[in-house]
């Protein structure tokens, strides 16, 4: 019986600091998912399906080094903020606080303080330990390398040189140099979609201890005096100023950079609470999902305008541009100065024209002077009718039905089911979603207990037709139709997909509701559409 062969001995090394930073640029919630949820994309790089024994490679040395004083303050009203929040933890995520779930993992944690201003020792300590492996008396066949510091290309060189392979995650940004000495190059949104299947929570069971980590205390300050600002009354105090600034603006639109000097002056308690919560006025703007209250331009030259007014800012006739329509600014303390007299002068009188000399000839008598007509007033120029402006074409049927999913999969964010399962729902495509109901009605009656087979295959089969689902996201939907109390291991009835696109419409639903984030009729109208799009 022929031996089966081993996968390759491989050595990780994790630059935690590096990695969450390129992560949070590219999405908030997979570079949370990455510090709490190092068991799921360990096994998506050792090729573990299902709690097996792994295929792609053998990590027997796992290192991360991570700074556990460094951390980041996520965006309030996001995704990540409200699951913290959901959890009683504060907003502020010290590094330190996903020790434990590496632990967990296997990982050897290695500290490493910052030893200068914003610079770690990680990438010395991980170059050392990386040298003495190549000593080690195993001899591992593969070093895989989490960072995208190029700092490390000596370091790659040196292994290249003693023959051994090199993987390493990269990001976009990174030097041509850098990628050439790898074997392997792990694209930063490969790692974060497929190494995480989008899962960006915790999905250990509810009886797994929480870590007890023990968060630095800030430096003590005085504590405040009264409650803090209701950040709602504050968000619909800046957006009637706003409203009205707009009304006062003969092309309804206003320069973002006018509008942010003058409204902290109105409503100073905007700086002090970073914006009411939204960090950004732009974002302010933008979370109030106001039609009238729509931006335009780069962001150094950024308007915001009343769409019912008039065009965009970059139609606007010229000259127009100049009249913002603001108050004006008075400095604190000083009288509004008073409006400059009009005094009308009289006009001179012309010169009369001087007499020719006639020899001989008497003057001539002067003739009555007659009375002059009133001046007629000169009718006004009609003015010409403006031309009817194009209304904005509404959005399509398509990008409503995808908008919706985006919306319910960032409301369900972090929430999970009475068996502590994580409730992901896939953003997929109008056609993903029709094509998956579909395959899992064609298949009944499934196996329960091997849904994992089950979503394989039905991956597999939409990769044959071009259709592209993982068999982690063909889960997710298998169970949210679980949770509606489908009987997917009864035979089909002959409507079964249509059963099932009406069933996941109103389990995500009710979903929604239990989170006390109820949607609206038309974005229950599109969440209905999507989930029955394709449905034969």
């Amino acid at each position: 019986m022929a031996e089966v062969e081993k996968p390759p001995r491989a050595a990780l090394y994790v630059d935690f600091d590096n990695v969450f930073m390129a992560l949070l640029r590219w999405d908030e919630r997979a570079a949370y998912a990455f510090g709490e949820r190092p068991d799921a994309w360990l096994a998506w790089l050792e090729g573990r399906e299902g709690g097996g024994a792994p295929t792609t490679r053998r990590t027997l040395i796992r290192r991360c080094y991570l700074n556990p004083g460094g951390y980041y303050d996520f965006q309030m009203g996001r995704a990540v903020a409200r699951y913290r929040q959901q959890r009683d933890l504060r907003n502020r995520t010290y590094f330190g606080e996903f020790r434990a779930a590496f632990v967990q993992a296997g990982f050897d944690i290695v500290d490493c303080p910052p030893v200068a201003y914003l610079k770690n020792s990680a990438d010395m300590k991980m170059a050392l330990d990386i040298r003495d492996a190549l000593d080690h008396k195993t001899t591992f066949d593969e070093f895989v390398i989490l960072s995208g510091d190029s700092d490390f290309l000596p370091a790659l060189a040196r292994l290249r040189a003693h023959d051994r392979r090199i993987t390493i995650l990269a990001q976009n940004t990174a030097k041509r140099a850098y990628l050439a000495a790898a074997d392997i190059v792990v694209g930063l949104d490969d790692f974060a979609h497929d190494g995480m299947g989008n899962v960006a929570i915790a999905q250990v069971e509810q009886t797994a201890p929480r870590p007890d980590y023990q968060r630095p205390e800030p430096r003590a300050e005085a504590p405040p005096a009264a409650r803090g600002p209701d950040l709602g009354a504050l968000r619909a105090n800046a957006l009637a100023w706003l409203r009205e600034a707009l009304a006062r603006s003969p092309a309804g639109a206003l320069r973002m950079t006018e509008v942010g000097s003058q409204i902290t002056r109105t409503l100073p308690q905007l700086k002090a609470t970073n914006y009411a919560g939204a960090g950004t006025l732009g974002a302010l703007i933008e979370e109030a999902r106001d039609p009238r209250l729509l931006m335009t331009g780069p962001p150094s030259r950024r308007w915001v305008f009343d769409p019912e007014r008039g065009p965009p800012p970059g139609d606007l006739p010229p000259g127009v541009e100049d009249q913002p329509g603001l108050p004006p600014e008075v400095p604190a303390g000083a009288e509004e100065p008073p409006a400059p007299e009009v005094v009308a002068e009289a006009p001179e009188p012309l010169p009369a024209p001087a007499a020719e000399a006639l020899p001989d000839a008497e003057p001539p008598a002067p003739e009555p002077m007659a009375e002059p007509a009133p001046a007629a007033e000169a009718e006004p120029e009609p003015e010409p009718e403006p031309e009817p402006e194009p209304e904005p074409e509404p959005p399509s049927r398509e990008a409503l039905m995808a908008e919706a999913a985006l919306l319910v999969r960032d409301l369900l964010w972090g929430t999970r089911d009475n068996k502590g399962l994580a409730q992901d729902l896939p953003a997929f495509a109008p056609a993903e979603i029709g094509f998956v109901l579909n395959a899992i009605a064609a298949r009944q009656p499934l196996d329960l207990q091997d849904l994992p087979g089950a979503a394989t295959a039905i991956a597999a089969e939409g990769a044959s037709q071009g259709i592209h689902v993982s068999a982690r996201e063909v889960t997710a939907v298998l169970r949210w139709l679980l949770r509606g109390f489908a009987k997917l291991n009864e035979a089909p009835a002959p409507d079964a997909a249509a059963q099932h696109a009406r069933r996941l419409y109103a389990t995500l639903v009710a979903a929604v509701r239990a989170v006390e984030e109820p949607l609206s009729e038309t974005e229950k109208e599109a969440l209905r559409n999507w989930t029955q799009a394709g449905i034969g």
